[in-house]
């Protein structure tokens, strides 16, 4: 027989041994030794107590005396029996008195409290003892087995819950929105900052529901794109326009990649969603400026061209061609130098004849400026600037201020009408008077070229110089639209 020592080990000694408790003749010995010959484990006890100490630590089967269950301590037995994790349940032989129908209601009733228990009859047959151990030990350790089992189960639904609690608050930290699918492609997630863009109800796009948020224009190219990953496994990667919670559709970029077990089958998608809208209305600007400043560009390269050409060719010399080119490129650069202060935005037309008639003013309250500050566009400005510039130092050399007194006058008035059909329409003039007899020229040059064609041009209406002998007159008329477009 096993000795009552403790083993080294002695909880996993316990789990496949045999608690004894026999405490009258030679049962306890005579079950000890049985079981040893069969290589099972036993420890001998001498009370209930020591019993209930077996069972709290585990013990694999009990095998005791009916009328050891009479005696002390049976409550700290049944106090043990009941404190057992709901996986165990110790199984007890015991080795009876006499048959059922000689055995009191008071000793049945002590032996059902055990639960678990099997009953052998005096005297002890050694081949059913053996078997009765063997099949309660057999039991018994398929109840650890089930409580490993079960453990695994707890432990890995407590890593999964960790893992996605940890997944849920990474994805819902990021100022991105994610989303996965099944391999089919079927949407059963989104983070928290989908919602928060889309402002739709949780669950209302799983499923194909996704793709209705897309702008109708986007719609069927996100879809084929994302039926091409799926039936290739390719990378999905697509910029389209997603409808915001306030209902404006805002550019994003999509992307997804394939999760794949060991055989290379894809198990998963895992997707983001990048709020890229003021990037890509940043980039259309961008190339909007390039295309406009390309223009602005080489149109101004081509006015040069012509008023450096007209100049020389109308100059007397090389001197008065030198003086003219100069203040004339003068003006366009300090056009230039407003415009680009304004971002080459609209201006206010006030602000543009006012900066073209400084450089001409003597302080002698020579001219009169009158007229609504109405919106200019910027090639606009740069015309009319030129325009002024070319009447002013026509004025300065053969008009209203080319006399030593103050007699000449100049009056710049511009107003908005509306025609008979509704439209409104713009009209600006300038008038000299007090200066000398206006002769008309034998022929045009570059300035009066530029007022009459080129600044019509760029308002879409029409300009006239009026050759009057009591002063030089010019008339301009358009589409209030004009000054803008």
């Amino acid at each position: 027989m096993a000795s009552s020592s403790e083993p080294e080990t002695p909880d996993d000694a316990l789990l496949v041994s045999v608690g004894i408790l026999a405490p009258r003749g030679r049962d306890a010995a005579v079950a000890g030794q049985l079981l040893d010959q069969h290589d099972i484990a036993s420890t001998s006890v001498a009370s209930l107590g020591e019993l209930a100490g077996l069972v709290g630590r585990q013990i694999g089967a009990i095998l005791v005396t009916e009328e050891a269950l009479a005696g002390v301590g049976v409550d700290t037995l049944q106090e043990a029996l009941a404190a057992q994790p709901p996986w165990s349940d110790v199984p007890f032989i015991v080795l009876a008195n006499g048959t059922s129908s000689s055995r009191s209601n008071h000793a049945a009733a002590r032996i059902d409290q055990l639960s678990n228990a099997v009953l052998l009859s005096r005297p002890l047959h050694a081949e059913e003892l053996v078997r009765s151990v063997r099949s309660a030990l057999k039991a018994r350790r398929r109840q650890h087995e089930a409580r490993k089992h079960l453990e695994q189960l707890e432990l890995r639904e407590r890593q999964l819950f960790e893992s996605e609690a940890k997944f849920h608050a990474i994805a819902n930290s990021v100022d991105q929105m994610i989303w996965s699918t099944l391999p089919d492609g079927f949407h059963d997630y989104y983070n928290d900052r989908w919602y928060e863009f889309t402002g739709v109800p949780e669950g209302s796009t799983d499923g194909e529901g996704w793709n209705g948020m897309f702008h109708p224009d986007d719609q069927e190219k996100a879809w084929a794109r994302w039926g091409h990953s799926l039936e290739t496994g390719e990378h999905y990667e697509i910029e389209y326009r997603l409808r915001h919670r306030t209902g404006q559709y805002r550019w994003v970029l999509g992307r997804a990649q394939p999760v794949r077990d060991e055989a290379g089958r894809i198990t998963r998608w895992y997707g983001t969603c990048t709020d890229i809208h003021e990037i890509k209305v940043a980039e259309e600007q961008r190339q909007l400026m390039l295309g406009e400043m390309n223009h602005r560009v080489k149109n101004t390269l081509a006015m040069v061209n012509v008023m450096v050409s007209q100049t020389l060719r109308q100059s007397e010399n090389l001197k008065d061609a030198q003086v003219a080119i100069q203040s004339r490129i003068g003006m366009m650069a300090q056009a230039h130098d407003r415009l680009i202060k304004a971002a080459w935005a609209q201006t206010r037309i006030l602000e543009v004849i006012e900066a073209a008639l400084a450089p001409h003013r003597t302080g002698e309250g020579r001219f009169a400026i009158e007229g609504p500050d109405v919106p200019i566009g910027s090639k606009q400005a740069l015309a009319l600037t030129m325009a002024l510039h070319e009447l002013s130092t026509n004025a300065t050399k053969y008009g209203a201020l080319s006399g030593d007194g103050d007699n000449g006058k100049i009056a710049v008035r511009w107003k908005v009408s509306q025609a008979s059909d509704g439209a409104e329409v713009f009209h600006l003039s300038w008038t000299e008077s007090g200066g000398p007899l206006v002769t008309p020229p034998s022929r045009k040059g570059f300035g009066s070229r530029m007022i009459e064609q080129a600044l019509a041009g760029y308002f879409n209406g029409s300009a006239e110089l009026n050759y009057a002998p009591e002063g030089l007159s010019f008339m301009l008329q358009a589409p209030l639209a004009g000054l803008t477009i």
